[in-house]
């Protein structure tokens, strides 16, 4: 379960600048236009900043949606605007977010149920703590006098 907890933390890492600057490379090689709005000297560094706490995975899949035309919103011939693509690659992230909350849920829960077994020693303790309460507790039977016949 540690395992699986450290692959999604691993996908869920934000995105590196370096990252960052191959997918926006993918989107230009595939014809995708960058906006207008943002000076070319600019383009990476708003884009790195808007992406800088995105997940990894969460950015590919995004790209790779861009690149085929799947998001109705976008126009395919443009790239969309930083703030965009940040909340459309955390939308694609929400998946792995589930899983490691699930996994995470999981894990607390199996460590909760994984008690050692009572030692003999404890056992003892037990028993010589329960045995004078029950003494205590047990109606003693009802002592009827002898009645004259």
């Amino acid at each position: 379960m540690n395992e699986e907890i450290g692959r999604l933390a691993d996908r869920l890492k934000p995105a590196p600048p370096e990252r960052v600057a191959e997918c926006l490379n993918a989107l230009k090689r595939g014809g995708m236009v960058a906006p207008a709005t943002i000076a070319p000297a600019d383009f990476l560094r708003e884009y790195t900043l808007a992406l800088s706490n995105v997940p990894a995975c969460g950015l590919m899949a995004a790209i790779v949606k861009l690149k085929r035309g799947e998001y109705a919103t976008v126009k395919p011939a443009f790239m969309p605007m930083p703030a965009e693509l940040a909340a459309l690659s955390r939308k694609e992230a929400l998946g792995a977010r589930e899983d490691m909350s699930r996994a995470r849920a999981t894990a607390e829960t199996l460590q909760a149920l994984a008690r050692p077994a009572p030692s003999p020693e404890s056992k003892q303790r037990v028993r010589a703590i329960l045995a004078p309460f029950r003494e205590q507790a047990e109606p003693e039977a009802p002592s009827f006098p002898e009645q004259d016949r």
